[in-house]
């Protein structure tokens, strides 16, 4: 079979084309290399150094959040825990699970930025903070500052920020959901959690 001038000048160009597609596609690590973040500072690259500083920082806090909910334990106080989810957007990590018991279920989230965060998740920590020492009942959990909500919602503030909020839909009050809930708040390792985020 003969092949034209044609064909072979299009392989030609063809060839070309991903020659050079290639030259410019570069493959990365899928994880963040935070050790190249001195030496492009001192290369003078800030704003790249600055950059990959921050994709680890949110890294870290990803796994930080991830580590928290492995210590949400499977059973606690009779309640049974459902499927542990974690998401993050805007620089905020929730890390989140239901626990059944008695045909209630409640709903327990650890919702934070990180220690020092400057983004959303930091300013949603110092809404939280403010919200647990102006309004409802106040309570602390493992030596730290908490509130029992007027609609019957949780909410334990950890040493970096980040806030454990306990609710289920049965418990409209605080006093019900003191009664309710407090059985699973009570048993719940949140100073381990603390701890942990430390």
């Amino acid at each position: 079979m003969k092949i034209s001038f044609s064909s072979r000048l299009f392989g030609i160009v063809v060839l070309g084309m991903m020659g050079s597609a290639h030259a410019q596609l570069e493959v990365t690590s899928s994880g963040n290399d935070c050790g190249q973040i001195e030496s492009l500072r001192k290369a003078g690259n800030l704003g790249e150094a600055r950059n990959k500083a921050q994709a680890c920082i949110e890294e870290l806090n990803n796994e930080l959040a991830a580590a928290a909910g492995n210590a949400f334990p499977s059973d606690v106080a009779g309640w049974k825990r459902g499927k542990v989810e974690q998401n993050q957007a805007l620089g905020v990590n929730n890390v989140s699970t239901t626990y059944t018991k008695s045909n209630h279920t409640a709903t327990v989230s650890l919702t934070g930025g990180g220690k020092g965060a400057n983004n959303v998740g930091g300013l949603l920590s110092g809404i939280a903070k403010f919200g647990i020492k102006s309004s409802g009942k106040q309570i602390k959990v493992a030596g730290l500052p908490g509130s029992v909500q007027p609609d019957g919602s949780i909410m334990v503030t950890l040493d970096d920020g980040s806030f454990l909020g306990f609710t289920c839909p049965d418990f409209h009050t605080a006093d019900e959901a003191l009664a309710g809930l407090g059985d699973l708040v009570n048993a719940f390792p949140v100073g381990d959690i603390n701890k942990h985020l430390k």
